[in-house]
Parts: C-alpha cells; sequence; structure tokens
C-alpha cells in the first residue's frame, strides 16, 4: 500500500453517494486500501444527514438519483461544508450533465463502468490540489476541460488513455459521436474506440490487421482538422485508394449527411492516430476557436501516447532483460556445480580415506580379539559417514539445506573439525590454531551448517593465505569468546594472508562476491545465510598485505521457532 494521503496532518474523509450498492462497495474497496476515511450513503438525503453530523473532505456522487441529483446534492453540500470538494461519477452522461457538473466546480468527472484504477486516480489528485490549496471555482467549461487534460499524463496504459481522450474529444467538440483510430502493438495493427451517444457512457472496441501502414505518416492536409462527409474526400483514401480504409476512417454510426471533422494525433510528422467527430444535419459545427483549440487537445494525446508507447517498450524490454537474466544465473550455477566436481570429489575421498582407515583398524583389533577399541572405531565410521552426507546435501547443493537445530558443544566441534581439516593436503603447509578462554560453550545450533561455515572460512583464509607470496609462514587462528553475560559467544578467524582494501570490505558477504580469478562466490553468500539462520552477526576487518579478521557473535540460544532454510 502506499503512504496514507492527509490533509493538514489527518485522514482525508470521502462520503460515497449512490442508490447503487455495488457501485457503493466497488467504490469504498477502491478508496479503502487506500488509506482514505470512507462513509456510505445510498441517497442524496442520507448523504445530507451526514454532512450535518460529520465533516467530510471530498463527496463522491452519482449524478443521476431519485428525488435528489448529484448536481443538487454538491449545492447543498457546499451550502453545508464550504470547503467541500465534489467528484462526480455517472453512466448516464451528456453534455448538460457535463456543463452543470463543470459550473459546480467539479474535481473530476468519472464515466460508469470505471475501472478502480480510475476512481483511485480521481481522487488522488483531488487530494493533490487540496493538499496545495489549489482548489479553483471555474468560470467556464474551457478552464475546466483544460485542467481535465492533464489527467492525460497520469494514465498507465494506451488503451485507458484512448478511452479518456475520446471522452474529452466529445465534450470539447460539443457532439455525443466520435471515434478515435490508434496504432496499437504494430505498425499494422490499429484500434478503434467509439461512441455513439455520449449519454449511454459505452464505448465500442475494435482491432483491425492492415495490409499496410496506413498510420506511418500525417498527410499535410490533415495539419490542422478537417471536415469531410465522406470517404472519398479523406486524404489518407486519396493518397492509398484503398476501399478497405473505410472499415478504419468511417464509424459505423455514420449517416450520409453527416460531417466527421478528422484531427490528427501527431507528433511532427509521426502519426500515431486520428479523432473524429461526428456531427448530423442541423448539430452546431466547432467553429475556428474550437477547431484549434481541439487541435491543442490532439497534440496533447499525442505526447501521452508517445509517452506510454516508450514505457511500454521499456516494460517490454525489462522483462525479456530479466528471462535473460534468470536464464544466465541457472547457467552460472550449472557452471559453478561442474567447477566444483573436482573439489567434491577429493573430499569425498577424504571422508572415505578416514572411514577406510577405521575399518582397517576394526579388523586388526578383531584379528587380536580386542573388542574393547571396536566401539570407538565403529562410532568413528558412522561419524564420517554421516558428515559424507551432509557434505554432498548441503556444502555442494546449499539451496536444499535445510536447519536442524541441536544442542551442541561449540569448542568440541570446532576443534573435531579443525583435527578433520589439518590432515589434508592443500592446509598441511599452514599452521592452524584455536584459543578458547572458556573450556565449555553449548548452544542450540544446526551442527552440519556451522561444520559448513567453518569449512568455507578456513578453506577462504587458506586460499588467501597461500595467495601471499613474501615467504612468511602462513598462519590461521581461532579463537572462541563466552560474553560475560553468557547470552551470546564469538568466532573469530583470523589470517596473516594478503588481506583487501576497503572497496572490497564493503562488498564482501553481498550476493555472488570473489576476488578470485576463478571463484564464482557462491561461498561467502552460503557463510552469510548460515549466520543469518542462526541469528549471527558478523564483523569484517582486512588490512592489505596483513590479513583479514572475521568475528561472527552468535546467540547462545538459537530461537525456538523453525529457522529459515538456507537458499
Amino acid at each position: 500500500m502506499s503512504e496514507t494521503p492527509l490533509i493538514n496532518g489527518r485522514a482525508v474523509r470521502i462520503l460515497i453517494v449512490d442508490d447503487e450498492e455495488i457501485v457503493l462497495s466497488l467504490a469504498r474497496d477502491a478508496l479503502e486500501d487506500g488509506g482514505y476515511e470512507i462513509e456510505l450513503a445510498g441517497s442524496a438525503q442520507e448523504a445530507l444527514d451526514k454532512l450535518e453530523r460529520e465533516f467530510f473532505d471530498f463527496v463522491l456522487t452519482d449524478i443521476r438519483m431519485p428525488e435528489i441529483d448529484g448536481i443538487q446534492l454538491a449545492r447543498q453540500a457546499r451550502n453545508i461544508i464550504p470547503s467541500i470538494g465534489v467528484i462526480f461519477m455517472t453512466g448516464y452522461a451528456n453534455l448538460s450533465t457535463a456543463k452543470d457538473a463543470i459550473k459546480e466546480g467539479a474535481y473530476d468527472y468519472i464515466m460508469k463502468p470505471f475501472e478502480l484504477k480510475e476512481i483511485r486516480q480521481a481522487v488522488k489528485n483531488a487530494v493533490i490540489k487540496k493538499q496545495k490549496n489549489t482548489e479553483k471555482t471555474l468560470s467556464s467549461e474551457l478552464n475546466r476541460l483544460s485542467e481535465l487534460n492533464e489527467l492525460m499524463y497520469t494514465v498507465g496504459d494506451r488503451q485507458s488513455l484512448i478511452r479518456l481522450s475520446l471522452g474529452f474529444g466529445l465534450i470539447q467538440g460539443k457532439t455525443n459521436r466520435g471515434m478515435i483510430v490508434f496504432k496499437k502493438d504494430s505498425d499494422q495493427t490499429v484500434g478503434i474506440i467509439s461512441a455513439d451517444g455520449f449519454e449511454a457512457g459505452n464505448f465500442e472496441e475494435a482491432t483491425f490487421e492492415c495490409d499496410h501502414d496506413y498510420l506511418k505518416d500525417c498527410p499535410t492536409e490533415m495539419e490542422s482538422p478537417i471536415s469531410i462527409s465522406s470517404l472519398e474526400e479523406h486524404p489518407l483514401y486519396q493518397q492509398y485508394g484503398n476501399p478497405r480504409l473505410k472499415d478504419l476512417l468511417i464509424p459505423s454510426w455514420h449517416t450520409e449527411g453527416d460531417q466527421l471533422v478528422n484531427i490528427a494525433l501527431k507528433r511532427g510528422a509521426k502519426l500515431y492516430g486520428i479523432l473524429i467527430l461526428g456531427y448530423g444535419e442541423g448539430a452546431e459545427k466547432p467553429k475556428d476557436s474550437d477547431r484549434k483549440f481541439l487541435q491543442i487537445t490532439a497534440n496533447q494525446i499525442a505526447i501521452s501516447l508517445e509517452n506510454i508507447i516508450l514505457l511500454e517498450d521499456s516494460r517490454n524490454a525489462y522483462s525479456r532483460l530479466k528471462d535473460l537474466q534468470d536464464q544466465t544465473i541457472q547457467l552460472e550455477k550449472m557452471a559453478t556445480k561442474g567447477e566444483m566436481s573436482a573439489q567434491i570429489g577429493h573430499e569425498l575421498n577424504n571422508f572415505l580415506g578416514v572411514v577406510t582407515g577405521n575399518v582397517s583398524l576394526m579388523e586388526h583389533h578383531l584379528g587380536k580379539q580386542n573388542y574393547t577399541e571396536l566401539e570407538r572405531y565403529l562410532a568413528a565410521v558412522k561419524s564420517n559417514l554421516d558428515q559424507m552426507k551432509k557434505f554432498t546435501t548441503g556444502l555442494m547443493d546449499f539451496s536444499s539445506m535445510e536447519a536442524t537445530f541441536e544442542t551442541c558443544e561449540i569448542n568440541s566441534l570446532i576443534a573435531n573439525i579443525l583435527e578433520y581439516l589439518r590432515g589434508q593436503k592443500h592446509l598441511q603447509d599452514i599452521n592452524i590454531s584455536f584459543d578458547s578462554n572458556t573450556s565449555h560453550i553449548s548452544s542450540v545450533v544446526d551442527i552440519g551448517q556451522l561444520q559448513q561455515l567453518l569449512y568455507n572460512m578456513i578453506n577462504n583464509a587458506a586460499e588467501a593465505v597461500r595467495e601471499k607470496a613474501d615467504g612468511s609462514a602462513g598462519l590461521i587462528i581461532l579463537k572462541t569468546t563466552l560474553a560475560e553475560s553468557r547470552d551470546t559467544f564469538t568466532l573469530t578467524i583470523r589470517d596473516n594472508g594478503i588481506g583487501f582494501d576497503t572497496e572490497y570490505q564493503e562488498r564482501a558477504f553481498k550476493n555472488r562476491f570473489t576476488t578470485k580469478k576463478t571463484g564464482h562466490g557462491f561461498g561467502l553468500l552460503v557463510c552469510k545465510r548460515i549466520i543469518e539462520n542462526h541469528k549471527g552477526h558478523l564483523q569484517l576487518d582486512s588490512v592489505p598485505g596483513q590479513g583479514t579478521t572475521i568475528t561472527i557473535t552468535f546467540p547462545v540460544k538459537a530461537a525456538s521457532a523453525e529457522p529459515v532454510p538456507v537458499q
């Protein structure tokens, strides 16, 4: 939900009036979601009673209602609350009611059936005007409709803009029949929105696939509005000579003798569409001043159409880019698994080596009938098989890793991991030490995830130490400290490797960060997720050429709620 709209530091209060319960319900649902305070009235009299008792910033009312119509209600509402703003909605609009609404200084004029976003936008615009103290008493239809034209720039899709533009054109052209022909998704796809009898409040829509881009360029004759009475007089027909243009340029409601005023929706030489207004015999035709204003409005429509087309193109391009990024990520994951396969095999051999060694010892003691040591060796075999399972399901594919919390003695866990790691070939030339100022630290953790965290951290430290080419002895120091309050413990991992500068420190442990030439960046991401899963906090300090210190603080007891899986 967007930020709650306020006027003078309080929520905006709106009274919605309509004799149709479904309209009340729809309007309420649309506006309550926006943070407005809403009251409903099923009749004008009920609304007046509420206005006498309560203060409202706006009244959103239907025009055609029994006993008291919306226009009368607006007048009486202003007698009660002079500052109240009025927004009209109707499904039976005509020029007379439009003029009356304008004379009443309406903030907006919404056609039924309306979309929820239309009513939200109308109220939003009204609130903005009231917040800026720019409410105006409009003295003429021209000024009011000029303000309404500004709404075209707030419409977010092509179809809604065309409907809104046609409504404006009908009012400004003082007619109740009109049509807009416009380009749709491709140069040869043409959309049509037509209205025959504006009082019905209905728009007919159609789409045509053409054999040519007839709206490619604006004919010179259409630089200003033109009047025609038949297809043969239209500049586009004179240019292309295709009788099928009748489906696009002559409305279905057109009868012989009607005049069709055509106004090009253009930007420069580029034609986006045509606004066509119909006038029957005896109807007052637009004057020169009216035609100039219609041309200005058509230019505004063209600008809005151009902006919306650019917006739609940007959205489509972004969507395609997003799909491409998703595909790239999947390919990178597959490549990463391929890069790690050799390491996986190596580590599995280490596990199997420990298992094989303990099995051999069991066979040796069995041969000597020395059964007292068998239990210890069997436990070592089971433990390593379990660690191998966690290694394959967790370390190499952390996306499927689930957390299982249990009580663990932290220092013993670290000591056992170090005992295993010291025997690995890539760590044999590095001095790894463990310092604990507390002999016993017990906490509820996921043992497999902490093992994975330590494994990744120590391997990263070892990599940094090996890259340092000054001949100094490699050193990795682990340290645990229990806080005096005994509610947290700290794990520190320090190395004397190459370190890295401040820029890299700020980016470390973020998505896909690595300083290695062949690194994939998932290792640190896994570490970060494990630390977050244990409600821990990480601090990183590094000095180029001197080494890196990573300090992780964990709560002694993990949250009792089910933790989030590492993803």
